[in-house]
């Protein structure tokens, strides 16, 4: 229906002088040196074969079909006028267009600067500049939000570069806004690509969303208007995707590691995976773009523009049966497993088991002090990242405040998660946090901040001093955990990893941690503790929902939640004891203290639960009954249905001073056979048979190895 003579016509109209750029032009020293805006609109996601494209896609449709492909947002009206030349549609982005206002306002008014370009008068193209234009100006000046380890300078950034990118060849802004643009989109892909190679963010997937999802947007944005495509060599923003994929949950909530408010499968993934899918044609990103079912997931009708612009029914799908069960995201030290790929249903739970493992280096802000932890959800969350981000940022130095915050105290620190405390009375937190015997609170060091800025760049104003929090010229300052060893299968993920950084000196020696997830359903998890001192009491954590039943001998303790159960069977140490803590006005206790959060929050922002908030109520603490320097934990856990008195059988079937040997069998035909090294090297021996049939007989790895078959 719609001919290629719309498109040419607006070529016509639309060819005027380009800015005259200086010599060097803008990017030089960095890989967008001649990265030039051309002359013609549509720019911003459209050239002239994209509007073929979306003409072709809606051959045939009325302009009120079109519009309902649309939706009803600003960004919807202007792409109907940029498909078919609706001045009505037109002219009512305009008019929204010209009332905006804000960065936030920015992005969508050079949306419509762009697109409807051909529509606008002289006048009101100016009063677009004289609207955007200061806003920009007054974003480019705020100097600590331009740090491409902070989500700060995605969500400013991309307005501010859709403004360059629609104004350019209008106004000089254009030019310099671009000149000072390209060496922080530089930096980024630094960041990612050196730092975060396999898609996950070091600030959490939460933050995610206001970082790689804002640069995807960026990086197609600059595909179309320029020529040159910058996403393609970027395994970071390949491999983002990824990253959404293993972190959803069959519920349809996401994996909150980090400061998470929002664990949820929402628009910001659909649009993530929109453009990811179209611009490297994945497979696996479109299967799930057709079959996710989450409520929050679906196409908005305001946003419907979005999958009108990217959605490509050609893009075969891939079924994430072919992916590997488990992958590693290095960088961040995150490692997620998976026993199936199902999503829940309107009346069912499916039968598969998600966990995931983090030990990683320290990135700052809204990252967590949670080395060595671990999270498994079966039908129901069972073993949780406990607490509530209650963002009371602007606190950070009023200790007195800062003692009052749930946030501060434990939702970001190590005794909301499921790893290890190692408690000296005498130690002392940054910022005044209460001591929960955990990692070391590392925001600020000796009062000023301690977190990586800039890759490389050197020139923004942090408090240290220009540029001294850069990454590539602070080796070692963050590290604070590594992933040693990591190998998957269909059969097992097995993952090693060493969080002695992560505590004072002054009191641990060393953590490691060694965990065995034999698919589906069992998790073994073997800890060697050293402390400075023995009365330093050692505590190992594990957070529920809701409220675990212990033997009364110690043997095991269960909880459930939703239509899931997990039996614990601690074998190590021999002599221990078991304390459950929680329950109302108890559930988020800290050295005597009881927080809470939410609109019972003791300080900072009070504000309800957001949907598939899971803050928890209860923890189990275990300890040795008994003080030493060194200790060992050894705990089997099982998954299984509410209700089902299915139980792993789990027992030490050898140990000396050199290692310890477990055995696991369960009702389905598994047997394995583990040995894990007391002294030394981590490592030990995996056997598995399965229904009489050995599937694996060997060495537990001493280094990485990453998955067979990873995409």
């Amino acid at each position: 229906m719609w001919s290629r003579l719309f498109f040419l016509t607006v070529i016509l109209i639309c060819v005027v002088p380009a800015f005259a750029w200086s010599q060097d032009g803008p990017g030089e020293g960095t890989r967008f040196a001649g990265a030039r805006i051309r002359a013609e609109h549509p720019r911003i996601y459209l050239n002239e074969s994209r509007v073929e494209w979306l003409q072709a896609k809606t051959a045939g449709k009325s302009i009120e079909e079109v519009k309902a492909l649309a939706g009803t947002s600003t960004e919807g009206l202007a792409l109907v006028y940029a498909i078919t030349g609706d001045e009505a549609s037109g002219r009512e982005a305009i008019t929204r267009a010209l009332k905006l206002s804000g960065n936030r306002g920015v992005a969508t008014m050079a949306i419509v600067y762009d697109w409807c370009y051909t529509l606008l008068s002289d006048a009101e193209k100016k009063a677009m500049r004289d609207a955007a234009i200061p806003v920009c100006k007054t974003q480019i000046s705020t100097g600590r939000s331009w740090r491409s380890f902070h989500n700060s300078l995605y969500s400013t950034a991309v307005p501010v570069s859709f403004a360059a990118i629609a104004l350019s060849g209008d106004d000089p802004w254009a030019n310099e806004a671009l000149d000072f643009l390209y060496p922080q989109w530089e930096d980024v892909l630094r960041t990612f690509d050196n730092v975060f190679p396999d898609g996950a963010w070091g600030e959490g997937f939460d933050y995610n969303r206001h970082v790689s999802y804002e640069a995807l947007r960026f990086f197609a944005a600059l595909k179309t208007a320029t020529g040159r495509d910058f996403m393609a060599e970027s395994p970071h923003l390949k491999n983002t995707g990824y990253y959404i994929l293993y972190c959803s949950k069959p519920d349809g909530l996401v994996f909150p590691e980090k400061d998470c408010d929002f664990p949820f499968i929402g628009e910001w993934e659909r649009e993530a995976l929109l453009i990811s899918a179209y611009e490297y044609r994945n497979g696996y990103y479109q299967h799930y773009l057709a079959h996710c079912p989450a409520e929050e997931f679906q196409p908005a009708g305001r946003n419907k523009w979005r999958d009108l612009l990217w959605g490509d029914v050609s893009i075969a799908e891939k079924a994430p049966s072919l992916l590997p069960a488990s992958r590693l995201f290095r960088g961040d030290g995150l490692v997620v497993a998976r026993s199936g790929w199902g999503w829940d249903g309107a009346t069912e739970r499916v039968n598969d088991t998600w966990m995931a493992f983090h030990c990683g280096d320290y990135y700052g802000d809204h990252a967590h002090f949670d080395n060595n932890s671990f999270e498994i959800y079966h039908k129901g969350p069972l073993a949780i990242d406990s607490g509530r981000y209650d963002d009371d940022w602007g606190m950070e130095q009023d200790s007195e405040e800062i003692r009052k915050s749930q946030f501060f105290n434990y939702y970001q620190r190590t005794i909301a998660h499921n790893t290890v405390l190692v408690y000296d009375p005498d130690e002392t937190f940054e910022m005044g946090v209460v001591n929960d015997g955990g990692q070391l609170a590392l925001l600020r060091v000796n009062g000023v901040r301690n977190v990586p800025e800039d890759y490389d760049q050197g020139d923004f104003p942090s408090e240290g001093g220009n540029g001294l929090c850069d990454w590539a010229t602070n080796p070692g300052r963050w590290d604070t955990g590594d992933i040693l060893a990591y190998e998957a299968t269909g059969d097992f993920t097995y993952v090693c990893a060493d969080a002695t950084k992560s505590y004072s000196p002054a009191k641990m020696s060393s953590f490691v941690r060694q965990m065995v997830f034999l698919q589906p359903d069992v998790f073994v998890v073997f800890d060697r503790v050293v402390s400075k001192k023995a009365e330093f009491k050692k505590t190992w954590l594990l957070h529920t929902v809701d409220e675990p039943v212990i033997a009364e001998d110690g043997s095991r303790l269960e909880t459930t939640s939703g239509e899931g159960r997990l039996v614990c069977v601690p074998l190590l140490p021999e002599k221990r004891t078991l304390t459950r803590i929680g329950g109302p006005g108890n559930e988020f206790l800290v050295g005597g203290i009881q927080y809470a959060c939410g609109l019972q929050a003791s300080s900072g922002r009070f504000a309800e639960l957001h949907y598939g908030e899971t803050p928890g109520a209860w923890r189990v603490e275990e300890s040795p009954a008994q003080p030493s320097t060194e200790d060992f934990f050894l705990n089997v856990m099982s998954v299984s249905d509410a209700g089902s008195d299915a139980a792993v059988n789990a027992a030490i079937v050898g140990q000396d001073a050199s290692g310890v040997t477990v055995q696991v069998t369960t009702g389905n035909g598994l047997t394995a056979l583990i040995a894990f090294s007391k002294s030394g090297v981590p490592g030990g021996t995996l056997r598995i048979e399965r229904s009489g049939r050995v599937v694996r007989d060997g060495a537990l790895p001493d280094g990485v190895m990453l998955e067979d078959g990873r995409p």
